[in-house]
């Protein structure tokens, strides 16, 4: 009975300890999530006047330079030599505008933004 509860005690160590340096391991992406997600709702109104002046989205986010904004969002920039884990995706499309990126490392870990539904989904 005693090595019973050992096994067990000793499980669930192992996996609240994982989860915790599954969650400190990952605090930068965490961070920087966050801080893209209020940035993209705020840029949001700017891509869709950008659109109905033009008629169509940007091909890029420089398009929006200077005139629809002073300058992008550091947030929303790809800094070179940086792990690919902290990249985001800009993509424009015919209908729609959609950023996707992680907010975690890891394969399946991407939010996207529909700029369009004004939505965040997380891919897992």
């Amino acid at each position: 009975m005693k090595k019973a509860l050992w096994i067990v005690i000793s499980i669930a160590l192992i996996v609240f300890g994982g989860s915790l340096y599954v969650q400190w391991s990952n605090k930068d992406i965490t961070e920087l999530s966050k801080a893209r997600r209020v940035a993209l709702t705020e840029l949001r109104p700017v891509i869709l006047r950008y659109k109905a002046d033009t008629g169509s989205f940007p091909k890029t986010l420089e398009a929006l330079v200077p005139q629809y904004l002073p300058q992008i969002p550091a947030v929303l920039l790809n800094v070179p030599d940086v792990e690919p884990a902290k990249h985001i995706r800009y993509e424009s499309m015919d209908d729609n505008v959609r950023f996707s990126y992680h907010v975690i490392r890891g394969p399946d870990s991407t939010e996207v933004f529909d700029v369009v539904k004004n939505s965040f989904i997380l891919n897992k």
